[in-house]
């Protein structure tokens, strides 16, 4: 996790958050996602609106943020199943090309040394690694999976349980492909990233000291970067 000063949403705290079982934008068996939200389906998913990211509220799944110090403002996400979770980044990308492939070459040179490999993956090539926990010398697998869209690059980063076995984790892979992202018509710099606000439901549940409040993570005064190894993920236990 993150640290102190993080709050839980749960999903008990809202109303109205059932989700079909199966969700398809095609009339396939499985979802399509994650979405431009031009292209987004018109279902009855309930989603967490941050912004330039939509998160589906799935029963049994945790959303929770790192937020800037001086802002308040969320710099990232996390969606945890109580096994695993699910860092999510997304950034702002050129008109004529993903990122992606970029990224992985950039990263697998620096963790090739460590033990870190290229490995197919649902979304197409992704990266294993060793992720740090932030206890000295201690270290847990980790997924990082890109995804590639139209003027946007989402960075999802899988620790716990999923992050050695993708086949542990169900509950995340149905949020990722469910996921919608709104990227915006403003210019912004290539890799900048995409701007993230706290959800209604997170403002509107004030904290409470059993920790059942609305989703806040623990401050920093840093932002996110294009992913590097380690990028704030911790084991989730």
């Amino acid at each position: 996790m993150f640290g102190r000063g993080r709050r839980e949403f749960d999903r008990r705290g809202a109303s109205e958050m059932d989700v079909p079982e199966k969700v398809t934008s095609r009339g396939s068996s499985e979802p399509d996602g994650p979405y431009d939200i031009a292209q987004a389906p018109d279902d009855d998913v309930y989603r967490l609106d941050l912004g330039s990211l939509r998160i589906p509220a799935l029963d049994g799944m945790q959303v929770q943020f790192q937020v800037e110090e001086s802002t308040g403002k969320p710099l990232t996400v996390l969606v945890t199943d109580g096994r695993s979770a699910m860092e999510l980044s997304v950034f702002a990308a050129p008109k004529s090309r993903g990122l992606w492939d970029e990224v992985r070459a950039e990263i697998l040179e620096t963790i090739q040394g460590g033990g870190g490999s290229e490995a197919d993956g649902r979304y197409g090539p992704e990266l294993r690694m060793s992720l740090p926990t932030g206890r000295p010398g201690e270290t847990v697998p980790g997924r990082m999976i890109g995804v590639d869209g139209p003027r946007w690059f989402l960075r999802a980063v899988v620790t716990g349980a999923a992050g050695q076995d993708p086949a542990a984790g169900p509950l995340l892979d149905a949020a990722l492909r469910n996921l919608i992202i709104s990227r915006g018509d403003g210019a912004m710099p290539v890799r900048d990233p995409l701007p993230l606000r706290l959800p209604k439901e997170a403002t509107d549940h004030p904290d409470h000291p059993d920790g059942s409040g609305g989703p806040v993570a623990s401050a920093t005064s840093g932002r996110p970067e294009m992913p590097v190894r380690g990028a704030r993920i911790a084991e989730i236990r």
